[in-house]
């Protein structure tokens, strides 16, 4: 278990939500009753098939014995984006106040300060050491960074294969396009001596075009649908590969439907241009095309 010392808009600062119960509030000092927060993970490991709200754990922070559990807050990746989900550490939080004076010096050798604002760190940087220097003018204060900053170092191990599955899966996308452009619009062409008797016959234009595109969509969601189906079963198969994402599952439907309508958009244009170009040519025209 791993153990954090906080105060009491930690989870508001830092956007954790709070599942169950309260938070530490200023009341939680030294004075009074040891308390203590734990996550998701640890509630559904050591509690789970009671409330673990009420609970004692023994924490080693308070000289009157065991903590009361009196909030559940959600797990966080703590070390980094890329942590392992097969490595899950359980968490809990202990109030700041309640760390008793004597404990300072050993608990908090590098104090790290969250600070929630819509400003630029720029803007801000010269109120809060002014507030650290007022407080202490011996207290430096060192490796200020943004959250944006913090979670692109966590996943600097993985950049490149990001960037390089992401290469590589533009230049599918774009064979894929082409491919199907070169297909469709090959088949098309070659029934234009089709169209030409479609008309002579009396068919009208459009009719004839909505044939033609209804018969190439068709195909083209046909192919899409297979597409689908074997991208779900790969993304069961290559599982490994999901933990290079972040903010996205791998089977995430926004992205199928998007790359569904990046594919489904060049067989449109496949059947349309051909097509309309087929019906607008002179039937005799048409009837004498090889």
């Amino acid at each position: 278990m791993v153990m954090f010392l906080t105060g009491p808009d930690y989870l508001r600062t830092m956007g954790i939500p709070l599942i169950e119960g309260r938070f530490f509030t200023p009341e939680d000092t030294t004075e009074s009753p040891c308390v203590i927060a734990i996550d998701s993970v640890l509630a559904h490991s050591y509690f789970p098939h009671r409330d673990p709200l009420g609970q004692t754990l023994s924490a080693g922070f308070s000289p009157v014995g065991p903590c009361r559990i009196v909030g559940v807050v959600g797990h966080v990746k703590q070390w980094g984006l890329d942590d392992s989900d097969s490595y899950v550490q359980n968490q809990a939080y202990f109030p700041l106040y309640q760390d008793p004076d004597q404990w300072v010096l050993t608990n908090y050798p590098n104090t790290t300060i969250v600070v929630r604002t819509p400003l630029e760190p720029a803007t801000v940087m010269p109120a809060i050491k002014a507030a650290v220097y007022q407080a202490g003018g011996d207290q430096p204060v060192f490796n200020v960074q943004t959250m944006q900053q913090i979670v692109s170092e966590s996943m600097s191990s993985q950049r490149f294969p990001m960037i390089l599955l992401g290469t590589f899966a533009g230049l599918a996308l774009l064979l894929a396009s082409v491919g199907i452009y070169g297909v469709i619009s090959y088949s098309v062409a070659q029934r234009t001596h089709e169209f030409g008797i479609r008309v002579a016959l009396g068919a009208d234009q459009r009719d004839v075009l909505q044939m033609v595109m209804g018969q190439g969509l068709a195909l083209a969601l046909a192919g899409l649908a297979i597409g689908v189906v074997s991208a779900l079963i790969l993304t069961r198969v290559l599982s490994s590969f999901s933990v290079l994402l972040y903010g996205v599952g791998a089977s995430d439907p926004l992205t199928f439907i998007i790359v569904s309508v990046l594919l489904i958009s060049p067989a449109i244009l496949a059947c349309y241009i051909p097509a309309r170009r087929a019906i607008k040519v002179d039937p005799m025209v048409a009837l004498r095309y090889e």
